[in-house]
């Protein structure tokens, strides 16, 4: 959809910026407005990590990336995290009933699932943006990564 209809769809990657500065980036993709934040003055409660947050400013953002590329709710937004269902959906839902009415997410996400077994497994290779063939790069752009103000 991104390639074919180009400057009237929003791509967005809902990743953490640090997240993807590990992970790799597309260019394809619009702009990085994070779902989630992590919050490096707390510990998940339950996992060996910084507690990831909502990002309060994630749907005024969408708004304003549509809006400074001439663009109004009804435009198509398509949504991308990592494996596709652990931030993709969220971020989708959060967007509803907000007025856009074109939302979708890329079902596997950019890294897509993880092998179940052999000698990488656990490793992300299965599926996703990555696995496809499609264009990334660990190069990130930063006229389109999100940054806290």
């Amino acid at each position: 959809m991104k390639m074919a209809q180009d400057d009237q769809v929003l791509f967005v990657d809902v990743r953490e910026p640090i997240e993807i500065m590990f992970t790799g980036f597309t260019d394809v993709v619009d702009v990085n407005i994070p779902f989630l934040i992590a919050n490096r003055s707390k510990w998940h409660p339950s996992k060996p990590n910084f507690a990831m947050e909502k990002n309060p400013n994630f749907e005024p953002a969408i708004a304003r990336a549509l809006q400074v590329r001439g663009l109004s709710k009804e435009t198509p937004v398509i949504l991308m995290c990592r494996s596709g269902g652990t931030r993709g959906a969220p971020s989708a839902l959060a967007l509803e009933g907000k007025g856009y009415s074109r939302v979708y997410v890329v079902v596997d996400g950019f890294e897509g699932g993880s092998i179940k077994e052999g000698p990488r497994k656990n490793w992300r290779l299965q599926d996703g943006w990555k696995n496809a063939g499609l264009p990334w790069s660990y190069k990130l752009n930063q006229e389109k990564m999100y940054f806290v103000k």
